[in-house]
């Protein structure tokens, strides 16, 4: 449905966007993932064509839109700011594109009413923009963006200035809405959490560049570089040293230490190896784990966080390293500051990756 190839775009002697190339799915939803000042949102209005890229091409539906400025392109964008006419009722805000295209009265009249429908904002069709909460405004913009029957639906950071209940509902309704519709999508956003509940894949993008492209799953569990693997989630990342023997078998030395840690063996590892281990994938106990297959190291229990149903517990290791366990508050087992205790984890966990 849309394809971009070699796509650049500069301001000055920023490289907003380095030869990206990317291809979207039909009814594909496809988030661009990164930190601000990354290049997505600059990428998204190339897409809807309220930037020019200075090399490249973009191609949707099989046709070749570069040159074609918005109103000529097969995308509706949805504005972080949402962009609501303040004085217009709800109806004249859905309804203004499609009398632009001069869209006969009654035809404008049942597109704007399903429209409404959708986005659950029926009966509110003559209530002034100001009346309405920050969930309303942003449903009403897109419903604004549906009722043009776009092929690509292209949303910028849309929930990012709702609450945080508020965008999770909200999420959950768009996504369900895009899969009913099977609209192609590109949604924008910097919230890690979001990007991976929303998308069918996520790009994520770094310095105007994707540095990796793949389903949330692939992207969390497989990070291809230390940038990915902890934007995405959190991640316990340790220094150390790759050694390997005769028999296959690979440990990984902790700096600074002694500490040997058995690992899957690894080809092309680089001089300078890191250990990522995501939290989840480490347990925490008073007692010390003997099965060979698993990772156990003392630690000393010297940081906790609560947050309601989790127990975010910091560690620091033999070498001071210091580490992320969580635990559910249900648990039966309470640690203290202070306390010394095993953290422990399958050989298969963690992943290798170069500095």
């Amino acid at each position: 449905m849309v394809k971009l190839e070699g796509i650049h775009k500069t301001f000055g002697k920023v490289k907003a966007v380095d030869g990206v190339n990317l291809q979207v799915k039909k009814g594909e939803m496809l988030c661009l993932l990164g930190p601000s000042g990354c290049g997505k949102t600059t990428l998204l209005r190339i897409l809807s064509g309220f930037e020019q890229p200075e090399e490249g091409k973009i191609i949707m539906s099989d046709k070749d839109v570069t040159k074609l400025p918005p109103d000529k392109r097969p995308t509706s964008l949805v504005f972080q700011s949402y962009a609501l006419f303040p004085h217009m009722t709800v109806y004249e805000n859905i309804a203004y594109g499609l009398r632009v295209k001069k869209i006969p009265s009654k035809e404008i009249q049942k597109l704007v009413i399903d429209a409404l429908e959708m986005v659950g904002l029926s009966g509110l069709e003559e209530r002034s923009i100001r009346q309405l909460s920050g969930g309303q405004q942003q449903r009403v913009a897109l419903a604004r963006g549906l009722v043009m029957k776009p092929a690509v639906l292209l949303l910028d950071e849309p929930l990012s200035n709702l609450d945080a209940k508020l965008r999770v509902e909200t999420r959950i309704q768009i996504r369900d809405l895009q899969r009913t519709l099977g609209i192609t999508s590109i949604f924008v956003t910097h919230d890690q959490e979001e990007a991976l509940t929303i998308s069918d894949r996520i790009a994520v993008m770094n310095k105007g560049k994707i540095i990796q492209i793949g389903t949330p799953e692939e992207i969390y569990n497989h990070p291809n570089s230390e940038f990915v693997a902890d934007f995405i989630g959190k991640s316990n990342i340790l220094d150390g040293s790759y050694k390997s023997d005769m028999d296959g078998k690979a440990n990984f030395v902790l700096s600074n230490s002694t500490i040997s840690i058995q690992i899957l063996p690894v080809e092309n590892i680089g001089d300078q190896p890191r250990l990522i281990l995501r939290p989840e994938q480490i347990q925490i106990s008073e007692e010390v784990n003997t099965n060979p297959q698993v990772n156990c190291l003392p630690a000393i229990v010297e940081h906790i966080t609560f947050l309601g149903e989790m127990i975010y517990y910091h560690v620091r290791l033999e070498n001071d390293a210091r580490l992320l366990v969580p635990v559910y508050y249900a648990s039966t087992r309470r640690y203290k500051e202070g306390d010394q205790i095993y953290i422990s984890w399958d050989i298969n966990a963690g992943k290798i990756l170069v500095k």
